[in-house]
């Protein structure tokens, strides 16, 4: 009785240690191949038997009736992905499709997860050709996250036993990608905006805006843009280098949708919306 009491407590001890483990996803384009390749960056080393995948699902954000990922082609043994599910145009973000992919696995799968290096899960094309940006969903601040309007399962997820379940611990770089190297992200680059995030989403007082700066510090102004296009608040802010974090309060806002943009002095460059309850 002793010694299974005691081989219980060691397998609890090792899932409760190994949840803090996790991995980042990372959605990038290849403009010679024309290709969208998600990749996962775990943020530990998972060796055998703690690297056992078992589930998995990615969802892109895509500009509405003009995207549809084809030849999508696997790049770990053992593990396929469907684009097998699409919700378009809901009411919290009708101008985008929502596209979740899907991890097929015959039997386990034992990925060479190490800490630091990216692993490439799969890649895809859009049949309609160069359609503009896409977006790699953020689980922490879409506004289509579950629950939502069409009761629909979207977000990105991936079990990997080392972790201890769901290993997903948010997005490496940008969310946001772009097959036109002359569009806002090109600028974002070069400005030093490697990625950002809106939350809580929806709100009730206040918004979170995050951003990830590569670039020297600088003043900027956090916009807030209502859906006729009218800007209904700024707030002037430092953005330093590395991970920033600024509270704007939102509590006089109407309810409805809203648009956060962050511009310097001789730039401007659209970030998320978030709903306003």
């Amino acid at each position: 009785m002793n010694k299974v009491n005691t081989l219980c407590t060691a397998v609890l001890l090792f899932i409760s240690t190994a949840s803090f483990s996790q991995v980042l996803f990372k959605i990038s384009y290849n403009q010679e191949t024309e290709r969208y390749t998600v990749s996962v960056i775990p943020q530990a080393t998972y060796t055998s038997p703690q690297n056992i995948t078992g589930t998995g699902q990615v969802t892109i954000k895509v500009p509405t009736n003009n995207f549809d990922p084809v030849d999508i082609e696997d790049h770990l043994t053992g593990m396929h992905w469907e684009a097998n599910a699409r919700n378009n145009s809901p009411s919290e973000s009708p101008e985008f499709d929502y596209i979740s992919f899907g991890l097929i696995i015959q039997g386990i799968a034992f990925p060479e997860y190490e800490s630091g290096v990216e692993l490439p899960l799969f890649s895809f094309q859009n049949a309609y050709g160069c359609a503009g940006a896409i977006t790699l969903v953020d689980n922490n601040s879409d506004s289509f996250m579950p629950p939502n309007s069409q009761n629909a399962n979207i977000g990105n997820a991936l079990t990997i036993f080392g972790a201890g379940g769901d290993a997903y611990g948010g997005i490496e770089g940008s969310p946001v990608v772009n097959c036109d190297p002359n569009a806002v992200l090109s600028a974002q680059e070069k400005i030093g905006l490697s990625g950002y995030s809106i939350f809580p989403n929806p709100a009730s007082n206040f918004v979170n805006v995050k951003v990830d700066w590569d670039g020297d510090a600088t003043d900027a102004n956090i916009l807030i843009v209502d859906a006729t296009g009218k800007q209904v608040m700024s707030q002037q802010t430092n953005i330093a280098n590395g991970k920033n974090v600024q509270k704007v309060a939102v509590a006089d806002l109407a309810p409805g949708s809203y648009w956060v943009y962050l511009a310097g002095k001789d730039w401007k460059v659209g970030l998320d919306r978030f709903s306003k309850q």
